[in-house]
């Protein structure tokens, strides 16, 4: 079963930010992250992890 991983506080160049992926465990959703980003990440921040079976809705500000 999938599953949708969120990194909040995800700082992978010094800047606070958000990461999401949806994968079969963490392992998978970090892969695909750093894929997609094309380097390695050192500061995930912090991991919620939410079943794909119920509704879910998350927001993002951002700032300077």
């Amino acid at each position: 079963m999938l599953k949708l991983f969120i990194w909040t506080e995800f700082c992978p160049d010094y800047t606070s930010g958000l990461a999401f992926a949806i994968a079969k465990d963490e392992t998978d959703a970090r892969k695909l992250i750093e894929e997609e980003r094309g380097f390695n990440v050192y500061e995930w921040g912090n991991l919620e992890i939410k079943p794909l079976s119920r509704r879910i809705a998350r927001s993002v500000s951002g700032g300077g």
